[in-house]
């Protein structure tokens, strides 16, 4: 009976050579004195067999049906991920190639509107179009300042009513400035004097003087907190300068005072201020 190795090697043995057979053989024939057989001899009928349905050469290993069917699986995986893979790269394309590729039609639009865009930069660029904006822009801002409340004077307040009618039943845009001083209080003369001009200048700022006296303020504050200035506006304290003649001297003027006021934010500088309000400034003052 055949053996595995016989079968794998194809039972053709008279056809294997080897140094060592060789050698072995010499030896034999040394001492039998016969020859063996040349390898290129023809085999004689006798050494032959019939094909008994195996191959003589095998090349691959036998997995099985399992096997088999695993390795047509990941087949398919793997050509329907390639698969997966072209459209995404399909789908990207075009996605890139109708963004940046137009028709005729679309770039006649697109070259319309562009130059529709022009003539319109074009009339607004115009000088006469310019003048024409500046002007309603005049007319707003004169119709803004026509509307606001003007005081231009010094309103004198005589009690606590007084006051707090001053300060809560205000606009709420107002801004309402409260002067304490006390007759012979060293710089309250001059403050009277300097608010008394401010109120000329900045007529939509509402000025008011008041002794503290008047308004049930403390001894102390009569004789040692004025000339003191009070800034309201929407009924909030804005601002409290007590003893102004420890930042302004005793001697200070208006011009001082409008000074000291902006640098805190209290005033609104009128070389800041366009033109055309100061203009309704002017000849409103002129018709009252």
């Amino acid at each position: 009976m055949a053996t595995l190795d016989d079968k794998l090697l194809g039972e053709k043995l008279h056809y294997y050579c080897s140094s060592s057979s060789e050698s072995e053989d010499e030896d034999d024939d040394d001492d039998d004195g016969e020859k063996s057989p040349r390898p290129d001899a023809q085999p004689t009928l006798e050494g032959t067999r019939q094909w008994d349905g195996t191959s003589c050469n095998v090349f691959f290993l036998w997995t099985g049906p399992k096997g088999v069917i695993k390795d047509y699986q990941r087949f398919k995986q793997l050509e329907r991920e390639r698969r997966e893979e072209q459209k995404e790269e399909l789908a990207v394309l075009a996605k890139k190639f109708s963004i940046t590729c137009r028709t005729n039609a679309e770039d006649d639009q697109a070259k319309s509107e562009e130059e529709k865009l022009e003539e319109e930069l074009a009339k607004l660029m115009d000088e006469s179009c310019i003048q024409e904006f500046v002007q309603q822009r005049m007319q707003e801002m004169l119709m803004r300042e026509t509307n606001r409340l003007r005081f231009g004077s010094v309103h004198v307040l005589k009690d606590c009513d007084h006051f707090l009618a001053a300060v809560d039943g205000e606009d709420k845009s107002v801004s309402v400035l409260i002067l304490l001083h006390e007759p012979g209080s060293a710089g309250c003369l001059n403050a009277i004097r300097a608010v008394e001009s401010l109120a000329r200048d900045h007529v939509h700022v509402k000025f008011c003087t008041v002794r503290p006296s008047l308004i049930s303020m403390s001894v102390n504050f009569k004789s040692s907190g004025v000339p003191a200035l009070l800034a309201y506006k929407a009924g909030q304290l804005m601002g409290n300068f007590v003893r102004l003649t420890d930042e302004l001297s005793d001697e200070f003027e208006a011009g001082d005072l409008e000074s000291y006021l902006i640098e805190h934010g209290i005033l609104t500088d009128r070389h800041l201020v366009p033109a055309v309000a100061r203009v309704v400034d002017d000849s409103s003052s002129d018709e009252d």
